[in-house]
């Protein structure tokens, strides 16, 4: 694997994290929002297992948000990772370049204009910087589902 690509997955995990952290919002306030139960003389619901309906849509809620944070602290784990591996640059202002072109998915001129520099002289850092990485041996390099496809490019 190329060192762009394995860094290239930040920007997905930074991506997949913010999803998954949306989602679980939407589980919450769904289950802050669930219906009353009405009680009307003329029909009358029970459940089998004596549970208010709501509970079973609480339960449903619970497990889904169990089941995300533990799909965020994958994916926390694989982000910690790659920043490590960017650890490994000698420079601070190079390893900022990469984070920025990797992590947030800002252009060379952007970077640029953070470090006053026009946008060759941030490719050549970046370039530099690439020449000191040595990425982990293949097979251990975490990867899930989806940055696995991403990276033999498969359709999602």
């Amino acid at each position: 694997m190329r060192v762009e690509t394995y860094l290239s997955q930040g920007r997905m995990l930074n991506q997949r994290i913010n999803y998954q952290l949306k989602k679980l919002g939407e589980l919450k306030s769904a289950a802050c929002s669930l219906p009353a139960v009405t009680i009307r003389k003329d029909k009358v619901q029970t459940s089998a297992d004596g549970d208010a309906p709501f509970v079973k849509a609480l339960i449903r809620v619970e497990e889904m948000e169990e089941k995300i944070n533990r799909e965020i602290d994958m994916l926390v784990d694989l982000k910690e990772e790659i920043m490590g591996v960017i650890g490994q640059v000698d420079s601070e202002e190079l390893q900022m370049v990469l984070i920025y072109r990797y992590m947030e998915g800002m252009t060379w001129e952007e970077i640029g204009e953070l470090f006053h520099a026009d946008k060759s002289t941030i490719k050549r850092w970046h370039w530099k910087a690439i020449e000191q990485i040595v990425l982990p041996e293949e097979r251990n390099i975490k990867k899930i589902g989806f940055l696995q496809k991403m990276n033999r490019n498969e359709p999602f």
